[in-house]
């Protein structure tokens, strides 16, 4: 296995590779990412399932689906490649950018849609992004982001655009974090702190899922107001 200096010595020679990437070629990619965690999204979700215990699997098809269909659908349309935006008022020109090498930290309850998510974001805008999954879904997500690589490798991109730490550890995800240019850590309270402590720039997601409570007289109230 890679180290992570060199998967991310990877990671940045990929990102030179489809530095000429036109849009289209750019949003050529994302769509083949899209389309095989949709039409792998049952397998997937039993794989999930059966590794991590949470959830069920009719759920987690439709969860597959629905997120590979509706992010895609999102990123189609917008500019990433280029100018972007002009103001010819104020004579200003917009141009996008990579920003590097994304280190993406993933939780167990999302073992691939968040890999799927984060890679489709960070493709779109000609980075790379480098997967530290959770223990317990090790499996899952790597299976996952390895489907994403052979998607890249059939329109001719460059598999590394997307890696996978295979064996993750606290150790590793904390080095992961400061080596890439962008942290993106989704999970517990402690994992955010961690991701906003590493001297990088960073985006924290922390405990989802929150519990509400529904009051059917309040409800009522709102739908005859």
């Amino acid at each position: 296995m890679l180290s992570i200096e060199e998967k991310v010595a990877a990671a940045r020679k990929a990102m030179e590779e489809i530095e000429g990437y036109s849009q289209e070629q750019v949003d050529k990619m994302l769509y083949v990412m899209s389309k095989t965690i949709f039409d792998h999204a049952e397998e997937l979700a039993k794989e999930a399932v059966d590794e991590t215990g949470l959830g069920n699997v009719s759920h987690k098809i439709g969860k597959n689906q629905n997120m590979a269909t509706n992010i895609f659908a999102d990123l189609k349309g917008q500019k990433s490649v280029g100018v972007i935006h002009r103001n010819e008022a104020e004579g200003l020109i917009e141009i996008a950018h990579p920003v590097g090498v994304i280190g993406s930290v993933t939780p167990t309850t999302n073992p691939t849609i968040t890999p799927l998510g984060n890679g489709l974001m960070a493709l779109k805008g000609k980075n790379a992004m480098i997967v530290s999954p959770h223990p317990r879904a090790k499996k899952t997500t790597t299976h996952t982001i390895e489907m994403m690589r052979n998607a890249l490798a059939s329109v001719g991109a460059p598999k590394d655009l997307l890696q996978v730490i295979e064996e993750p550890t606290l150790d590793l995800s904390q080095k992961l974090m400061s080596h890439s240019d962008v942290v993106i850590a989704t999970g517990g309270p402690g994992l955010v702190k961690a991701a906003y402590s590493s001297g990088k720039p960073a985006y924290g997601v922390g405990p989802g899922n929150v519990q509400v409570i529904l009051d059917d007289d309040l409800m009522l109230m709102w739908l005859q107001n």
